[in-house]
């Protein structure tokens, strides 16, 4: 699978680890309409990923910023993984405030529609 760069953003692809599909995520989703890149690309990504038969980590402790357009994304991208049946993990820094502040917000967001079943967030 191939890395993603879009506009400040970019995703990049690790697959050293057997049975797991790592996504670092670095610089900036600050794009008014993210799912527009992001949606096709994951759509690629997911039927990789259940060809392959892994696990999802999605990593953001490197992330400088993402906007609320990017949050609704995301909350479209893990319903659509837990869809596919995907187990899906996000790590974030949970030193660095505001992705604190963003990820606490994300699983309130998703927990009211049990979304967040079979998705675990890590802050480390």
């Amino acid at each position: 699978m191939t890395n993603l760069h879009a506009g400040d953003l970019t995703i990049d692809v690790d697959e050293r680890t057997p049975g797991l599909i790592c996504l670092a995520w670095t610089g900036r989703s600050t794009d008014r309409s993210p799912g527009a890149v992001l949606h096709p690309w994951f759509d690629q990504l997911f039927s990789y990923v259940r060809e392959k038969g892994a696990a999802l980590e999605m990593r953001f402790d490197k992330l400088e910023h993402f906007n609320s357009s990017t949050v609704a994304v995301l909350i479209q991208l893990i319903n659509s993984a837990q869809e596919r049946s995907i187990k899906l993990t996000l790590r974030y820094d949970a030193k660095r405030k505001w992705q604190t502040l963003s990820f606490d917000a994300l699983k309130r967001a998703l927990r009211p529609f049990d979304g967040s079943a079979g998705v675990h967030f890590v802050g480390g």
